[in-house]
């Protein structure tokens, strides 16, 4: 699993949950991934890939050890006989559910990805699954669009210079 969050962290992925409660940090990396895939692509409004789901990780694994031993004599020559056998299997599976929509659909596949993930684990119909609703459409998916809308209607093929590495968005959950 370190391994897979280390070539995220390293494939410069960039969230795209919560807006709400973006530090300046994150606003600027995710100013510099749209740039880039707005630059690549030379439209305001590009297709974006995104993480849409949960990943998933399957690992498994197998050893088998074996053996057998013998020793005979005859008469006249001794005879001495060894026999081992060993195997070992190990495989991992990764699932990774991808998205791709016009960036400007961007805060409606996220809330639709916090929704199925909210509703997994609030399955009442109570007043907290209410709140984290209304969190998620007012704060979350209307900062997004608001900083989405903004990025494409202040884009300019003449800022392209420098945007070329395109990184892909996607999803986490707290």
């Amino acid at each position: 699993m370190a391994g897979i969050q280390s070539s995220l962290a390293q494939a410069g992925v960039v969230s795209v949950s919560h807006a709400g409660d973006w530090t300046a940090e994150q606003d600027a990396r995710f100013t510099h991934a749209v740039r880039a895939v707005q630059c690549s692509q030379h439209t305001s409004d590009p297709v974006v890939g995104t993480i849409a789901g949960d990943v998933t990780l399957q690992l498994s694994g197998q050893f088998t050890q074996g053996g057998q031993f013998s020793v005979g004599a005859a008469t006249t020559v001794p005879t001495f006989g060894v026999q081992a056998d060993a195997s070992r299997t190990r495989g991992q599976a990764i699932s990774l559910p991808v998205a791709y929509a016009p960036l400007s659909s961007m805060p409606d596949v996220e809330m639709g990805r916090q929704l199925n993930h909210e509703t997994a684990i609030f399955s009442q119909n109570d007043d907290a699954r209410h709140i984290e609703a209304a969190r998620l459409i007012i704060a979350d998916r209307e900062e997004l669009r608001g900083r989405v809308l903004a990025m494409i209607g202040s884009w300019r093929q003449d800022e392209c210079l420098g945007h070329e590495n395109v990184r892909p968005f996607v999803g986490t959950t707290r």
